[in-house]
């Protein structure tokens, strides 16, 4: 993908307006609709990661782990990191965004402290992972800005992401599912996807999900061909220590949605191969 494409087009006024009645028909129902999908989640999850999901074992690879936000990497992969560190392998974590904007809709909040607030439990939940400081890399790109990068912006970030994968050279890259029902974390994965084509190194790509389940639409059925092709990593030999990795960031706790943690302290993390690079 290019930088030029990175952007989509502006859609024609037809198009604009008939995706603003569909929203303005919906707002009614908006309430039922996220109880519903929330009631829903768990069961999605579950079928994911018992009847959907193919086991894999860990592999010797390095690995280099993005995250859209403070807090991804030990959700979707904090199980993945504690196994091969175990092992002696080598993984990196590289955190995309700010974070400040986590709290940006709570008044009276100091959103240069959370910057800080989160920079700390990142470092804190990375070495119980047992990732070093030295290995975790800050890129601080706007919170909730990542996904309305110009062409310009869009392509200084893949090029420093690219000279990154060019630097520590991993064999494995781990990044958020490309459909993760999340501005940001979908523009993450088209800037991590750019920055391999850049880089041009061989590396596997796999994607894990955080949002791609819970923010999914209300669906009618309840065993969807989107959701098929994940792969399961047994953790639970090193659950407790990422459910304490969890618990380092204390300050989001409060502000996601109740039982949304859950689906991350199973024992099991789900990843999906990406084949098209």
């Amino acid at each position: 993908m290019n930088a030029a494409n990175s952007t989509q087009p502006r859609p024609s006024f037809p198009t604009r307006l008939a995706r603003r009645l569909r929203r303005e028909l919906r707002r009614p129902f908006k309430p039922l609709l996220h109880w519903l999908r929330d009631r829903q989640a768990p069961s999605l999850h579950h079928w994911m990661m018992h009847e959907a999901a193919v086991p894999i074992q860990p592999t010797r690879k390095s690995a280099l782990v993005i995250a859209p936000h403070h807090d991804d990497e030990t959700f979707g992969c904090g199980g993945l990191i504690a196994l091969k560190r175990d092992a002696g392998i080598a993984v990196s974590v590289l955190v995309i965004t700010d974070g400040r904007q986590s709290h940006g809709h709570v008044a009276g909040v100091d959103l240069d402290a959370m910057v800080e607030t989160r920079r700390r439990e990142l470092l804190q939940a990375c070495s119980i992972l047992g990732v070093a400081e030295q290995d975790v890399h800050l890129m601080s790109l706007p919170d909730q800005g990542v996904y309305r990068l110009g062409p310009e912006e869009f392509q200084l970030a893949a090029n420093a992401i690219a000279a990154m994968i060019t630097a520590l050279h991993p064999q494995e890259l781990y990044v958020n599912h490309r459909n993760d029902r999340h501005p940001d974390h979908e523009a993450v994965f088209r800037l991590v996807k750019e920055a391999i084509q850049i880089a041009n190194v061989p590396v596997d790509l796999l994607e894990y999900p955080i949002w791609l389940i819970w923010n999914g639409p209300y669906r009618w059925n309840t065993t969807p061909d989107d959701l098929k092709g994940a792969l399961r990593l047994d953790v639970r030999s090193v659950q407790d220590r990422k459910n304490r990795a969890i618990a380092a960031y204390a300050s989001q706790h409060a502000i996601l949605p109740k039982g949304f943690l859950e689906q991350f302290t199973q024992g099991y993390e789900l990843f999906f191969r990406h084949t098209s690079l």
